[in-house]
């Protein structure tokens, strides 16, 4: 599965914010045929619980994909994507 366009970028929890917790979640996602995300496992965490759900409930909601094509059928398929969570100056 592809991403149809730039998938959303989760938003940063407050807590996490304040706390400078930083990292990058993979998580696991299960594309349906229509290329909605049909379930989502942590894969390997950011090492913030707060971070990790972020990206998950982001995924869920709002992202959207190409699904995985079996001749001309699209299918559902498992698929991996890296979220980083980096603070910045300003």
């Amino acid at each position: 599965p592809q991403s149809t366009k730039r998938n959303s970028q989760p938003e940063y929890p407050p807590t996490s914010r304040r706390l400078g917790e930083e990292g990058t979640v993979v998580l696991l996602l299960y594309i349906l045929e229509n290329g909605r995300v049909g379930d989502v496992k942590i894969d390997k965490s950011s090492g913030f619980q707060r971070l990790d759900d972020a990206a998950a409930r982001e995924a869920r909601r709002n992202w959207r994909f190409k699904p995985a094509m079996q001749g001309d059928k699209p299918v559902g398929a498992w698929t991996r994507i890296a979220v980083t969570f980096r603070l910045t100056d300003g």
